[in-house]
């Protein structure tokens, strides 16, 4: 706003408050007053003297109050400057809306009283701090576990990830619609990076306060309190300051930034209200169904990490992790090797607790039903059929496992303590020492099985038989989920070789417009259907170390299962591989062009034409480097 405009505005909002409040007849006494005091101690009256008087005076002070309040002035459409470290200002683009959180330092912890700080040795105790903003993930560096540790880092949140497609820097009212918290997580280090982990405290921080701040800035103090059944027992206190950047040049009134924030609050608890209701309804019907219903371990409701009961459909969300986990197979094997957790409950406690995403990845050490969660979200994520199955093993303990359905209504169960899978066969006894099930559920749907018998080993997996599955209903359902998935990056051990694939796939994107455009052609990737394109290229890699053709096989099955999920009915597939023992993006795009299929793929033409590219780049000794390459596209053919 320019300075002619604040005068002007100004002007015409004095001119407004003189005429609401009738002061002009106050102001003309006034000077009358003066005046004429002046006038009988001087012959000459000084004009700086009769307006000093007017603006000591009560009635103009209040007027200037007014006008100050409701006018923006120069200063306020001018943000004030934030004293961000250097590496911090180096990431910030213009145009682009930011919040810095800088974690200042803990107090409290009495659990660590009188402890002192030594230097770290690499196997000290050590706590870090963790915080996620939807997929962006942060973590401090460990410090010792003493009674005030001394946190100091701060760290940057572009808020213009919270609105995918939007160009232009995020406004009052559109951050005030995110509805979004950052999570805060504090973590016990045993001692080494990869040693056992404890969770101590989940706190979520409501930023949105800032919006009301006219220097952006604002001071939060988290009172951290146990996980699960222990979220009343306080942990310690964490100090944290949180800045806008840039901050907001014309500030939002406390009044209805807290209005806002109280109707988001009643509505959430409104649509849980109607949910239980509904579910207790549900409930009844199918225990009425049937006597044996009763006995089937079917668990609507658990804990989270926060000492809250939710559906167990909240739990599991579409992840994708980006490209640390190259398969469905691999993540199996990931989740299998976390360690098992150990009860975060009281003595008198008996709540088994599940945690929801993304602390079930900054946890680690997960019980079983997290781990099927987690997994069952990962494989949701690679566009399989997945689903959270709670039942029995034979034993009669209860258990819980993930269940796939692929092509034909082939069904494949996988074990989350093991990583292995078993294949299902309607009256076959299999390997894998499941005894019932009572119920299957994903981030949309919950079935409960009403099948006469609820042994594994006749029971039917045909989800969409009413007479043999009852059915949540999906409106009732939809309104507890996130529907948006859930894209969170894995923390990488190493990045050399996913950073190869990523900069290669990005160059190679660049070339397919620059020819396609060449062509008169336009280009739309895909970036799911690039995601899912990964396990492919791993189970090529793995077969040529592994030389076994089954391998191939198994993910081949996967992969076309994932296929039939994500290409749209009506439309037609094409894909072709290459393999290099290079990392040219310029010579891999000549490859591509020199194949037949290669550039007919590149070219495709046809109606709703999606493109894909995905690389896979592994490193092996002497910097020798093999990279997996495929093509693809999806389009409906026209004519």
């Amino acid at each position: 706003m320019s300075q002619e405009t604040v005068e002007r505005t100004m002007e015409d909002a004095i001119r407004s408050e003189i005429e609401k409040e009738n002061l002009q007849s106050t102001i003309d006494q006034l000077i009358r007053e003066v005046v004429a005091e002046e006038a009988g101690q001087s012959s000459e009256v000084d004009p700086e003297i009769v307006v000093a008087r007017l603006l000591d005076s009560t009635s103009i002070q209040s007027l200037v109050q007014r006008v100050l309040a409701t006018t923006p002035t120069r200063q306020q459409s001018q943000p004030p400057k934030t004293n961000l470290p250097l590496k911090v200002k180096e990431q910030v683009v213009e145009g682009r809306q930011y919040l810095y959180l800088h974690v200042c330092g803990g107090r409290a912890f009495i659990d660590y009283l009188g402890i002192k700080a030594t230097p770290r040795d690499g196997n000290q105790t050590s706590l870090t701090v963790h915080l996620a903003l939807n997929s962006q993930r942060f973590v401090t560096s460990g410090v010792p576990c003493v009674c005030e540790p001394q946190f100091n880092e701060g760290f940057l949140f572009d808020l213009q990830l919270l609105k995918p497609g939007l160009s232009n820097k995020v406004d009052n009212s559109e951050l005030l619609s995110l509805d979004c918290t950052i999570t805060v997580a504090v973590v016990r280090h045993e001692g080494q990076q990869g040693s056992p982990t404890t969770l101590l405290s989940v706190h979520e921080v409501e930023w949105r306060s800032l919006l009301t701040q006219p220097s952006g800035t604002t001071k939060i103090v988290c009172q951290l309190m146990g996980i699960g059944s222990e979220q009343e027992v306080p942990i310690g206190l964490l100090d944290m300051e949180a800045t806008l950047v840039p901050a907001m040049a014309y500030p939002l009134q406390a009044s209805v930034v807290s209005k806002y924030l109280q109707e988001r609050k009643t509505l959430v608890g409104e649509r849980r209200r109607l949910f239980n209701t509904y579910a207790q309804k549900w409930w009844q019907e199918y225990l009425d169904a049937s006597a044996s219903h009763s006995s089937r371990l079917l668990q609507l409701f658990a804990m989270d990490e926060c000492g809250k009961y939710r559906f167990v459909c909240e739990f599991v969300r579409r992840l994708e992790v980006g490209r640390l986990l190259k398969s469905p197979e691999e993540a199996a094997r990931w989740i299998s090797v976390m360690p098992s957790s150990t009860l975060h409950q009281l003595p008198a406690g008996s709540n088994k607790l599940w945690y929801t995403l993304p602390i079930a990845l900054i946890a680690r050490s997960l019980g079983t039903e997290s781990k099927c969660c987690l997994l069952c979200s990962i494989l949701l994520g690679y566009g399989l059929d997945a689903w959270v199955c709670a039942g029995t093993r034979r034993s009669g303990s209860p258990h819980a496992w993930v269940m796939t359905r692929g092509p034909y209504c082939a069904v494949t169960f996988w074990e989350t303590t093991t990583g292995s899978r078993y294949l299902h066969k309607v009256g076959q006894k299999a390997a894998h020492g499941y005894g019932t099930i009572s119920a299957v559920f994903s981030d949309s749907s919950f079935y409960a099985n009403s099948q006469a018998s609820d042994k594994i080993e006749y029971c039917s997996f045909s989800l969409e038989d009413s007479s043999a599955w009852k059915m949540m209903s999906p409106s009732a359902i939809s309104s507890m989920i996130v529907k948006s998935p859930c894209l969170v990056p894995l923390t990488p051990a190493s990045s050399e070789e996913n950073k190869r694939s990523s900069d290669m796939e990005v160059q190679l994107r660049v070339y397919i417009i620059e020819h396609r455009s060449d062509t008169g052609l336009s280009s739309n990737f895909d970036d799911h259907l690039s995601y899912i394109l990964t396990p492919a290229l791993w189970s090529y890699e793995r077969r040529a170390v592994d030389g076994d053709g089954g391998t191939e096989g198994r993910g081949t099955e996967l992969f076309s299962a994932a296929l039939m999920h994500t290409v749209p009915e009506g439309h037609t597939f094409k894909a072709f591989p290459f393999h290099f023992v290079h990392c040219s993006p310029r010579r891999a795009f000549t490859t591509i062009l020199n194949s037949g299929i290669g550039r007919e793929i590149v070219e495709c033409r046809g109606d709703k034409v999606s493109l894909a590219v995905r690389c896979l780049t592994v490193c092996y000794p002497e910097h020798v480097y093999v990279t997996w390459l495929v093509v693809a596209c999806s389009y409906r053919p026209i004519g």
